[in-house]
């Protein structure tokens, strides 16, 4: 999964031609990594290579602009992998809780930036690199149950299946298999819970704010 989110990272950054954006990168997995080894030593954790922190990193970086709001919701992505948990699992998709508690805290949208301009018409390479995570979750986190309910009820009420921040965030924000149930059917009643709870509009971000809900209510079944 770093692989392909870097590639979609490479093919936004490219796209627009801003330095600024490598600094980002380079800011947010910062916060993450570094984050994420000091948490984890306060618990008294061994060493570890930090793949989940550099998914992290790069969504952030995909979806965050300001500098500030990317070291605190990097920092807040990984507080909640490591103090957010019962037992073995945390309970939340860190960086959608650091994303949603970040935004909150500052006040500030999520801008989705890097995942808002793969059109099939102008861009269908761009949009082709943007759907390689669905093979990775379909092939090694094996959720895709979470993905059909989830896509065909969104659909439904009016959502289009090639708007690239949706995808994106079907592909890689919802089937984080850490925090998201393994067997068939329970998967797809969280699907169909997260899709229904999108469709509230009185939150900063509807989306995340379902997944982070529809973590809560689905942890360990």
């Amino acid at each position: 999964m770093v692989a392909a989110l870097a590639a979609i990272w490479l093919a936004s950054f490219f796209h627009t031609g801003e330095i600024k954006l490598l600094l980002a990168l380079l800011l947010s997995l910062a916060a993450t990594i570094g984050s994420d080894f000091l948490f984890a030593r306060l618990r008294g954790k061994p060493f570890f290579f930090p793949s989940a922190a550099m998914v992290s990193g790069i969504i952030i970086a995909l979806l965050v602009s300001p500098w500030y709001q990317i070291f605190l919701t990097g920092l807040l992505a990984m507080l909640a992998k490591n103090f957010l948990r019962v037992g073995d699992r945390h309970i939340f998709n860190p960086a959608a809780f650091g994303l949603l508690a970040g935004g909150i805290i500052l006040g500030q949208n999520i801008s989705w930036w890097g995942v808002s301009w793969q059109q099939l018409t102008n861009y269908p390479l761009a949009l082709f690199i943007l759907l390689i995570p669905f093979l990775i979750s379909a092939l090694r986190m094996r959720r895709y149950f979470i993905q059909l309910a989830f896509l065909s009820l969104i659909i439904l009420f009016g959502a289009s299946l090639l708007d690239p921040a949706l995808l994106f965030f079907v592909a890689v924000l919802l089937p984080e298999p850490m925090t998201t149930p393994a067997k068939p059917i329970v998967q797809l009643a969280f699907g169909v819970i997260v899709a229904l709870l999108s469709l509230i509009p009185y939150f900063p971000d509807p989306l995340l704010f379902a997944l982070l809900a529809s973590n809560m209510l689905f942890f360990k079944r």
